[in-house]
Protein backbone atom coordinates (compact mmCIF):
# COMPACT_ATOMS: atom_id res chain seq x y z
CA UNK A 1 0.00 0.00 0.00
CA UNK A 2 2.81 2.39 0.85
CA UNK A 3 4.31 1.73 -2.60
CA UNK A 4 1.07 2.81 -4.31
CA UNK A 5 0.88 6.02 -2.26
CA UNK A 6 4.50 6.87 -3.09
CA UNK A 7 3.90 6.13 -6.75
CA UNK A 8 0.83 8.38 -6.88
CA UNK A 9 2.67 11.15 -5.04
CA UNK A 10 5.49 10.88 -7.57
CA UNK A 11 3.06 11.21 -10.48
CA UNK A 12 1.43 14.26 -8.91
CA UNK A 13 4.78 15.89 -8.26
CA UNK A 14 5.94 15.12 -11.82
CA UNK A 15 2.74 16.65 -13.19
CA UNK A 16 3.27 19.83 -11.20
CA UNK A 17 6.88 20.13 -12.35
CA UNK A 18 5.94 19.59 -16.00
CA UNK A 19 3.11 22.12 -15.85
CA UNK A 20 5.46 24.78 -14.45
CA UNK A 21 8.10 23.94 -17.04
CA UNK A 22 5.65 24.28 -19.94
CA UNK A 23 3.93 27.45 -18.70
CA UNK A 24 4.55 30.48 -20.87
CA UNK A 25 4.59 33.99 -19.41
CA UNK A 26 1.68 36.09 -20.58
CA UNK A 27 2.59 39.54 -21.79
CA UNK A 28 0.01 42.30 -21.79
CA UNK A 29 0.08 45.13 -24.29
CA UNK A 30 0.52 48.66 -23.01
CA UNK A 31 -2.83 49.65 -24.48
CA UNK A 32 -4.64 46.91 -22.56
CA UNK A 33 -2.84 47.74 -19.32
CA UNK A 34 -3.75 51.42 -19.71
CA UNK A 35 -7.37 50.54 -20.45
CA UNK A 36 -7.59 48.29 -17.38
CA UNK A 37 -6.16 51.02 -15.14
CA UNK A 38 -8.49 53.68 -16.54
CA UNK A 39 -11.59 51.49 -16.35
CA UNK A 40 -10.82 50.39 -12.79
CA UNK A 41 -10.56 54.03 -11.72
CA UNK A 42 -13.79 54.86 -13.54
CA UNK A 43 -15.73 52.00 -11.94
CA UNK A 44 -14.23 52.30 -8.44
CA UNK A 45 -16.78 54.74 -6.98
CA UNK A 46 -19.64 52.34 -7.72
CA UNK A 47 -19.10 49.77 -4.98
CA UNK A 48 -21.18 46.66 -5.39
CA UNK A 49 -22.92 46.68 -2.01
CA UNK A 50 -24.55 50.06 -2.75
CA UNK A 51 -24.77 50.16 -6.54
CA UNK A 52 -25.32 46.47 -7.31
CA UNK A 53 -24.08 45.54 -10.77
CA UNK A 54 -23.33 49.09 -11.94
CA UNK A 55 -19.64 48.72 -11.18
CA UNK A 56 -19.40 45.75 -13.56
CA UNK A 57 -21.49 47.44 -16.26
CA UNK A 58 -19.36 50.58 -16.18
CA UNK A 59 -16.15 48.55 -16.32
CA UNK A 60 -17.41 46.47 -19.25
CA UNK A 61 -18.57 49.54 -21.17
CA UNK A 62 -15.26 51.27 -20.61
CA UNK A 63 -13.28 48.25 -21.81
CA UNK A 64 -15.54 48.00 -24.88
CA UNK A 65 -14.91 51.69 -25.68
CA UNK A 66 -11.18 50.89 -25.63
CA UNK A 67 -11.71 47.89 -27.91
CA UNK A 68 -10.63 45.42 -25.23
CA UNK A 69 -12.27 42.32 -23.82
CA UNK A 70 -13.17 42.45 -20.18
Amino acid sequence: MRYVVNLLAGFVLAGIVVSFALAQPVEMSRARAAAIRECNVLAAPYVQYTWGDWQLYIYRACMARHGQTE
